[in-house]
């Protein structure tokens, strides 16, 4: 049986009803060069009440880097309605990986907690859980930084690449991500924007004085 890295706690804060179906999120983690599952830099956290929304996971370390996000969502009440799908291909770098998240069978969870996604939709048919995960590998110049977005949403996206937890019913949660990798702020640019901020903040004093 997995881990379970949110579980009960999850599924009580992040559900809610699309159409005839619920929909709630059972487990989710991140994978940051082998740091999870909530890595620090897991810092811009918008998930909404029904567990959809998007999660960015920051990274600033030179050289290889990778990051992951797992999330296993539950759509209605009956047993063996769920399946997935994938919808195009990842672009340079990108991996993903669909399947039962080992409650029965599937390996998605123990690949995740080893940072290495089989690009496999290993559904044949329908199934009591579905998780699904996607991951990025990149690589960092000196004060360079990535912002690695996971998002869910029970609206199809407008991405080259997504993945989908689909209920018999109809109901379906998509899942996509994107990368973006820019220069750091210099430091000294941070301290002088600092100093301006102060600078500012003490001019505004005075003239309330």
């Amino acid at each position: 049986m997995k881990k379970v890295l949110l579980a009960a706690t999850a599924a009580a804060l992040f559900s809610t009803t699309a159409g005839a179906a619920t929909v709630s999120l059972f487990d989710l983690g991140f994978n940051r060069n082998g740091i999870q599952p909530f890595p620090g830099g897991v810092n811009y956290f918008n998930l909404g009440s029904n567990g959809l929304g998007s999660v960015t996971v920051r990274a600033n370390t030179d050289g290889n880097n990778f990051v992951l996000g797992y999330f296993d969502f539950d759509l209605g009440d009956s047993n063996f309605d769920e399946t997935g799908a994938v919808n195009g291909a990842p672009g340079a770098g990108g991996s993903f990986e669909i399947d039962e998240p080992g409650f029965v069978f599937g390996n998605i969870f123990a690949n995740f907690q080893g940072g290495a996604l089989d690009n496999t939709n290993a559904l044949d048919g329908l199934e009591e859980d579905v998780a699904m995960a996607l991951g990025q590998d990149f690589v960092l110049a000196k004060n360079e930084r990535a912002f690695i977005t996971f998002y869910t949403s029970l609206e199809r996206p407008d991405a080259p690449f997504f993945l989908s937890q689909i209920d018999e019913d109809g109901t379906t949660v998509y899942f996509w991500s994107s990368a973006l990798i820019e220069a750091a702020p210099e430091p000294g640019s941070l301290a002088l924007l600092g100093l301006g901020l102060v600078g500012a903040a003490a001019a505004g004093r005075r003239r309330r004085a």
